[in-house]
């Protein structure tokens, strides 16, 4: 999942050198145990750990034939008729290889346009080359060939089925023993246990490096309260563990402690009746008691205002009559719009009950 910074309680840094962990294989340095003293952990349950590549620095050191890749034998009429010697070859170097071999009586030319391979039986009696051997697959496969037995008669030409492909090892996954949970592959369609996936993208002898903002951050979200061991193994894209032939390497794995983002759980009125999923009805609004209120006679006449409002003393000792308006209370419409409420809400009721009957 992406990384957002607002929900971090904590972080750490792990750097990994190959030379100074625990090797489990006896032949290659990439399955490895990391112990340490440092424990990296959570304080409460509401936190998960999330975990990330951080960088690698790896020497693009692993061949792309080995007896390990399964991929240095081809057999003819049944038996062994061409080994590879294990190393790193481009198209022109397998090319020269193969014509040199004394054993294996064909001919191979690469057609660069189409990058096929058109292999020629070199021989006067007719041969069967085994690509569908299973020790010779991984060679027919990277030649181009479909993974099946070929009749060839003397002087016989074949051009390969597919282009050819001798970038054998494709990425490079990074596994761990930790219990990942939110990384799936097309492997068996389910989880598997790993954090990233290494792409590579150099030659033969260059340094392989990984930067997580070219690849999109990712961190996986392991279901665990601390960590103070690990195991990590470094697989191309069929499971194998890669050869790096004793080449060191570095990683560094980012750590990041997040609080979970918590939900707001509605709270559930009563037992899940179907009346709980029906909106509660808006009564309709009382209108407001009118009122009623005594107008001023309008004055229409400047000659009718008395003398006294316009300034002048009164000749008169009579005093203005000023009128207070008074409140009247339309009883019959307060009582209707009682009624019509207790009404509609003995309605509303009613049709409840009839849901809850009918479901």
């Amino acid at each position: 999942m992406s990384i957002s910074t607002e929900t971090i309680d904590n972080s750490y840094l792990l750097f990994i050198r190959s030379k100074e962990v625990v090797q489990n294989d006896p032949i290659v340095n990439t399955d490895m145990t990391i112990n340490l003293q440092a424990e990296i952990s959570r304080t409460n349950v509401l936190q998960d750990i999330h975990l990330q590549l951080n960088s690698c620095s790896i020497p693009h050191t692993f061949y792309n034939f080995s007896s390990r890749l399964q991929n240095i034998n081809l057999f003819v009429d049944g038996v062994s008729n061409l080994v590879l010697d294990p190393q790193h070859y481009d198209i022109y170097e397998l090319v020269d290889f193969i014509n040199n071999s004394s054993s294996f009586k064909y001919s191979i030319s690469f057609k660069e346009q189409q990058n096929k391979i058109i292999l020629t039986n070199t021989d006067s009696t007719a041969h069967v080359i085994n690509f569908g051997e299973e020790s010779s697959k991984g060679l027919a496969k990277a030649l181009g060939f479909k993974q099946e037995n070929v009749n060839m008669s003397a002087d016989e030409s074949i051009i390969s089925d597919n282009s050819i492909n001798l970038n054998t090892v494709h990425s490079i996954f990074v596994h761990t023993n930790l219990p990942v949970n939110n990384v799936i592959t097309t492997t068996d369609g389910n989880y598997r246990n790993i954090i990233q996936k290494i792409p590579i993208k150099n030659t033969f002898g260059d340094i392989i490096e990984y930067n997580p903002y070219e690849n999109g951050i990712f961190s996986t979200i392991i279901n665990q309260n601390s960590i103070n061991s690990m195991d990590i193994s470094l697989k191309d894209q069929d499971d194998r563990l890669i050869d790096f032939n004793k080449a060191n390497f570095e990683l560094s794995f980012l750590f990041e402690i997040h609080q979970k983002t918590q939900e707001i759980i509605q709270p559930v009125v009563s037992g899940g009746r179907r009346s709980d999923f029906i909106d509660t009805p808006q009564l309709p609004i009382q209108r407001p008691i009118q009122q009623q209120i005594q107008q001023q006679p309008t004055i229409n006449n400047i000659n009718q205002i008395p003398i006294n409002q316009l300034g002048f003393s009164s000749q008169t000792k009579q005093t203005p009559v000023v009128s207070i308006p008074l409140e009247t209370v339309n009883e019959d419409e307060v009582l209707h719009d009682k009624q019509a409420n207790e009404l509609q809400k003995k309605i509303m009721d009613l049709e409840i009950n009839i849901l809850d009957d009918i479901l």
